[in-house]
Parts: C-alpha cells; structure tokens; sequence
C-alpha cells in the first residue's frame, strides 16, 4: 500500500491539467454569452417586425374589443388599414433587441452556472439543469419586458373601438401619461403576472427548444446545409414557442388586462371577473392569435440567433 505523503512527479504535473480544462471552458462560456447577446438582438429586431400585427389582434382580442380574431383582422384593416396592425410597434422595435439579448445572454450565464464542472459544453445540458436556469432567468429579464409591455398594450389600445385620446400618439407621450395618471410605479404595472407567466413559460421554452433541436438534428431534415442552418432553429423555435404559450397563456391575459387599464387595478379582481364572465376558457381569450403570432416571432428570433452564432464560430468568436 503507498503511502499517503509518497507522489511522484506524474502527481506533481497532474494538478496542471484542470487548471488549462477550467480556463478554456470558461473563454467558451463568454464566447457563448458574447454569441447569445448579439444574436438576441438581431433576433429580437426580426422577431418585432414579423410577429406584431398578431400581437395587436391578441390584445385587442384579449381585452374585448373584439369577440374574435376575423372580426378584430377584418374590422382594423377596414377602419385602421396597415397601420393599425403596427400600433405600438415602435417599443418593441426598439427595445425588443435589447429584451431579448437580455433574454438569451442572461439565460446563458444561467446555464454557465449551472452546468458542472465535468459537463461537456458540446451537449446540452439536462432538461431539469434546463429548466433552472429559466427560471433563475425570470426576475431580472421582466424587468426590462414590464415598462415596454405597458406601453405597448396601451397603444394597442388606440384607435377605432379602443382607448381614444388626442395627446397619446406615440411611445414617449404614452409613457408621459402613464407617468401623469398612473405615478413612476405604473411604469411596472403587470410586474407580477408577466414575472409569474415567465417563471412558468421560460422553462417549457427552452426545453421545448432543445428538445425540437435535439429530435430534429437526429432526423433527415439535418442531411442538408440548409436544413441545418436554416430549418431545424425555425422549427425548433416554432415548437418553443407553442410550449411557451400554452404554458403560461392565463397568467398572460391577466397581465393585458392589468396593463391596459388606465387606473390601477388588482390583480384578483381581474381574475374573478373573468372567470365569472368566461370560465376557464376565457382565460384563453385570443389563444389562437398567440399561436400565429408565435410562429414567425419565435421563427425569426432562433434563426437570428443561430445563424449570428454560427458566424461568431466561423471568425473565431
């Protein structure tokens, strides 16, 4: 049996070997964090510009204005034409690069933190290591998703059969308003429900991302350049989105009913009210616009995010 003092110099040399392993690992972790950031924000640019004639007709729907998707598509087209399909686009359009670089690099940093030391950063980490990170992402991320939300949805609101107003015609005099009826705290308003929509929603998103991309890399549609680099992030962003708002549309509802009110108003108040009105179901008001709106956003954002990662890795980044 050796001695626990005896080493030899095989033992001295030995200690070396990790240290190299921990310091390339962690240059991979900050290029990845360096790929995520860019790319969140030329996905999140795509995303705004493809997705939000579906998300005004979600918030009108989602709101009452209109009792159906056909009816809100049809009556805005004919009273409002483009236009009002792009109501409140500026916001998003502007920030929404800066959301979901957020999004994505802070999600990433989550993800460092929870892969092991032995984890081999070429795979994909457990769907349960997964869906932590996700929710460790939540509270920060809605801080930047809560005042562009507000005044998104208040513009929304605009226009034939929604909010009038002569002194509201775009996003700085919206948030004036809200500022002037509403106080500095109203910028937040719908915090809670959106930070409890993303606690639930963010874990099914990731997941179903890197379950759809796992499946999809292993299937046919992979064998092809453009399969791979082009099909498999937009399928696999479609399906994560479907996971994301199936998941946590309820809480959602309630945070544009929250959001779109021009006075303060309780969040149980809002949900008794509409369970009396609708049941259950009416939770689900607008459901079917979210899914369209869904597609192209979450399309548009992953293909951005893929297609600048894989350009980073090509210079080395």
């Amino acid at each position: 049996m050796t001695a626990p003092s005896a080493f030899t110099v095989e033992d001295e040399q030995a200690p070396t070997a990790p240290l190299i392993s921990v310091h390339t690992g962690a240059v991979e972790d900050y290029h990845r964090i360096l790929r995520r950031l860019i790319g969140g924000t030329i996905g999140g640019v795509m995303q705004a510009a493809t997705s939000h004639p579906f998300d005004t007709i979600k918030s009108r729907v989602q709101n009452g204005l209109f009792p159906s998707i056909s009816s809100c598509a049809r009556h805005t087209w004919r009273e409002e034409g483009l236009h009002g399909f792009y109501r409140g686009v500026t916001p998003p359009l502007l920030f929404c690069g800066f959301q979901n670089l957020t999004l994505f690099s802070l999600n990433q940093v989550m993800s460092n933190y929870m892969s092991p030391d032995t984890h081999d950063r070429q795979t994909p980490l457990p769907l349960w290591r997964t869906a932590v990170a996700a929710q460790l992402t939540a509270p920060l991320y809605v801080l930047t998703v809560a005042p562009v939300e507000k005044v998104k949805v208040q513009l929304q609101m605009l226009g034939k059969g929604g909010h009038e107003s002569s002194t509201v015609v775009g996003p700085i005099s919206c948030l004036r308003r809200i500022i002037q009826t509403e106080g500095y705290r109203g910028i937040l308003s719908g915090y809670t429900p959106t930070l409890m929509s993303r606690l639930i929603g963010l874990p099914f998103y990731f997941m179903g991302y890197q379950t759809a991309r796992t499946a999809l890399l292993d299937s046919r549609l992979a064998s092809t350049h453009t399969g791979r680099e082009v099909l498999v992030p937009m399928l696999s962003g479609m399906a994560a989105g479907m996971c994301f708002w199936t998941s946590n549309y309820p809480c959602d509802f309630v945070k544009t009913r929250v959001q779109a009110s021009r006075t303060r108003v309780a969040i149980p108040d809002v949900i008794r009210a509409t369970y009396k009105a609708g049941g259950i179901r009416g939770f689900y008001k607008g459901y079917t616009a979210c899914i369209m709106r869904s597609a192209p956003a979450n399309a548009s954002v992953w293909l951005g995010i893929e297609l600048t990662s894989s350009f980073m890795i090509s210079k080395g980044w």
